[in-house]
């Protein structure tokens, strides 16, 4: 492990990998990434990996459309595969919601985004096999889909080390070393890093990292389950991503024959600060979880439920992530607070950061909106057309 650093990262997510190959893409010097247990060892490794651009607010629509159009070209843009699949993308909403979708769409729509919103009766065009009741209107992505988180994370990785980058699996980030100057470094389970910059981007555990230099980040750490579904053989052929925020439930299909089901509102979990543990979902929430999915998808007996397991969500309190330099400390930066959207926009995140860590700002979008200190200036990011539901 290297002695001295320019930038070191603490974190080996699907965010933390794309940083290191961002910044040693774009000349940072000697870069080093810590990961204390595995590359997509935590959040990343159990995410549902959905690459979609339906948001409610235009910038963060703006990003997504640029991450998706990296997940579509990967091979070319990073090198290797991250497994994207394109299946479509559907959000169902009650009839409460109907104007809000019109609006978001044609949000989209001026924004360049192939998407169109669908009555009940072209929602069976899509998907005739879902049951309608509850639903007003939906919003259809013909082009999005999903990628693969594991595979996704590790070309990242691979990417970073073809330019240069040093990635230290299984040391971890025990302190953040600081003085008046701002950071000075960075104490490790192997020895000391010396650095004047650090990108912390390890969910929930940076609460504890920072919080030594006076820093108390507001993220609170919301588990979610993920049920995986057998879908019935009689099925046919596999569905598209369904967000279903009527039921609060999305679907995701596999290759295999199987969906994952988990929740879509970030806060709807159980709150646990355990980020090491992964367990399966309690018989109370895979019941939840499983009911959901057969009233949506009828007609198929009882589907089996074949594995579970749980992510922690790092939510900040306006559901969005805070990102770029901490003003407190010269030379701390940010990458949480990601609230379940950060492996889609992870290749947005880390060009922004990389950006602002090298020249001052970032070029495509403004990353002042996620500064870390919003919460202490009191500007939240709020929708620009919220649904009545808790939803990103």
């Amino acid at each position: 492990m290297a002695e001295t650093a320019d930038v070191v990262v603490v974190g080996g997510g699907s965010t933390g990998t794309s940083i290191a190959w961002q910044l040693a893409k774009m000349g940072a010097g000697r870069v080093v990434l810590l990961e204390r247990r595995g590359l997509a060892a935590q959040a990343t490794g159990v995410t549902a990996g959905i690459v979609r651009t339906h948001y409610t607010h235009e910038t963060l629509a703006r990003m997504a459309l640029r991450a998706r159009q990296v997940f579509e070209n990967f091979d070319e843009v990073v090198g290797g595969d991250a497994g994207f699949r394109q299946t479509g993308f559907l959000a169902l909403l009650g009839p409460d919601d109907f104007e809000t979708v019109a609006a978001n769409v044609a949000m989209h729509r001026d924004l360049g985004i192939n998407t169109y919103i669908l009555s009940p009766d072209e929602i069976r065009e899509v998907e005739p096999r879902l049951a309608l009741f509850g639903i007003g209107a939906a919003a259809w992505e013909p082009e999005s889909g999903y990628a693969d988180p594991v595979r996704t994370t590790l070309s990242f990785a691979n990417a970073a080390r073809r330019h240069g980058a040093e990635l230290c699996v299984g040391v971890g980030a025990a302190r953040l070393v600081a003085d008046a100057s701002g950071i000075t470094g960075v104490e490790t389970n192997a020895g000391r890093i010396a650095t004047r910059s650090v990108i912390v981007a390890n969910g929930f555990s940076s609460r504890g990292l920072v919080a030594p230099l006076g820093i108390e980040l507001p993220l609170t750490p919301i588990r979610h389950a993920v049920a995986l579904m057998q879908r019935a053989d009689h099925f046919g052929k596999s569905h598209p991503i369904i967000s279903d925020r009527v039921l609060g439930s999305y679907y995701r299909p596999r290759e295999d024959g199987h969906t994952m089901v988990g929740k879509t509102a970030p806060y709807d979990g159980e709150e646990d600060p355990h980020v090491d543990d992964s367990p399966a979902a309690s018989p109370d929430v895979l019941q939840t979880l499983a009911g959901r999915y057969r009233r949506r998808f009828p007609n198929q007996g009882a589907p089996a439920v074949n594995a579970t397991t749980s992510g922690l969500y790092d939510c900040s309190p306006d559901l969005q992530p805070l990102l770029g330099a901490v003003p407190d400390v010269a030379g701390l930066h940010l990458a949480v607070g990601l609230s379940g959207h950060g492996f889609k926009l992870s290749p947005i995140f880390s060009q922004m950061l990389a950006e602002q860590l090298l020249t001052g700002e970032s070029t495509q979008f403004d990353i002042t909106l996620f500064s870390p200190a919003r919460f202490i200036q009191e500007r939240r990011i709020v929708p620009q057309h919220a649904y009545s539901v808790s939803t990103l």
